[in-house]
């Protein structure tokens, strides 16, 4: 993400996911941004890999530069047929310069060992939340 008039975060998995299913992922989130971003929610919904939503509302605000690991508790349900695609997303619902925004990270995802998955970052955006109301 570069943009000026949105916040700037960098998102990027931590390490393999771990358990067995349920499986344990571990993302990295970085304040790219020159201001503080408050996180508020986070949360997985797609089929193949969902998470419930987390209340992050009483994390301090992340100053520019800091990071934070989010960690998640999945379910990982793989396609039967496995030549339709799966891009699961995760979202995060931030507040920053009085505003609430969502931001999208898309992931790509492959399996690993013992039918893990293993995911990687393909894109970030962000959208003011209610930025269609007038349209």
């Amino acid at each position: 993400m570069a943009d000026e008039d949105v916040p700037e975060l960098k998102i990027a998995p931590e390490g393999q996911a771990s358990g067995g299913g349920p499986w344990r992922m571990s993302f990295s989130v970085v304040n790219a941004s020159t201001e503080a971003i408050e996180l508020l929610e986070a949360w997985m919904p797609h089929v193949v890999l969902r998470a419930e939503t987390q209340d992050l509302s009483a994390t301090p605000p992340l100053p520019p530069g800091a990071s934070v690991t989010l960690e998640f508790v999945v379910s990982y349900q793989p396609r039967a047929d496995a030549t339709e695609p799966a891009n699961p997303f995760m979202f995060l619902r931030v507040g920053w310069r009085g505003a609430e925004w969502r931001v999208l990270t898309q992931l790509a995802l492959s399996h690993g060992t013992n039918g893990a998955p293993v995911v990687q970052t393909v894109v970030i955006k962000a959208q003011r939340v209610g930025f269609s109301a007038g349209l």
